[in-house]
């Protein structure tokens, strides 16, 4: 039987990370964030910072979202983009899993895989403003700062590597407003999507 994947992509502050998370305790899934991009540079024999041009260890968890592939040259993003995604491709070969964001819906539609659930988070700015306030525990000088920049690097990210725009429906099964109901539920709705995506799957390979 072929393995299970759920993939999320999001907008800065819709909590799609902890959604991503609760999810994947829901459905017994392995979780994939921040360490495909590490297991990539392993890969490559070099950690990620040596990838960039400026010194991560200057910048907080929250910005170093800004440069998904770090912010050096671009010969090195791309082969870390390729190494990454063979990084995508054999994790989701190899376990059900939720996988957040590095164009992870893209990779796995183009590989033909069909059990992949593909979703994207996102949230009105009011309520993401908030959430960084109250959930990820930033000034409100900083929250106006990073869904700016982190949701620009975000949509350059995929626009460069998919062809496709940040918001584009073309590899989602599931565009969920995070604001419009408690956590809870906006985890059930994902699960349960996702659960009769695999189920039509599996009885059109029966």
């Amino acid at each position: 039987m072929s393995t299970k994947v759920i993939t999320i992509t999001r907008q800065f502050g819709s909590l799609g990370r902890p959604i991503g998370k609760v999810v994947a305790e829901t459905m017994g899934f392995e979780y994939f964030d921040r360490d495909i991009i590490e297991k990539a540079a392993d890969e490559m024999g070099e950690p990620v910072d040596t990838l960039s041009d400026f010194d991560e260890r200057m910048l907080s968890n929250y910005g170093r979202m800004m440069f998904p592939l770090g912010n050096g040259l671009q010969s090195k993003q791309r082969r870390l983009f390729e190494v990454e995604k063979k990084v995508i491709l054999n994790l989701a070969n190899g376990h059900d899993c939720v996988i957040i964001g590095r164009c992870s819906d893209y990779i796995l539609h183009e590989a033909g895989m069909q059990n992949v659930y593909s979703v994207f988070i996102y949230a009105p700015y009011t309520s993401r403003f908030n959430n960084c306030l109250r959930t990820l525990g930033l000034t409100p000088e900083a929250a106006e700062v990073y869904i700016d920049k982190v949701d620009a690097a975000r949509e350059k990210y995929y626009g460069e590597y998919t062809g496709e725009k940040f918001e584009s429906l073309k590899y989602r099964d599931l565009m969920l407003n995070s604001s419009a109901l408690p956590l809870e539920d906006s985890v059930k709705i994902l699960c349960e999507g996702a659960r009769l995506k695999f189920a039509q799957a599996a009885e059109c390979i029966n």
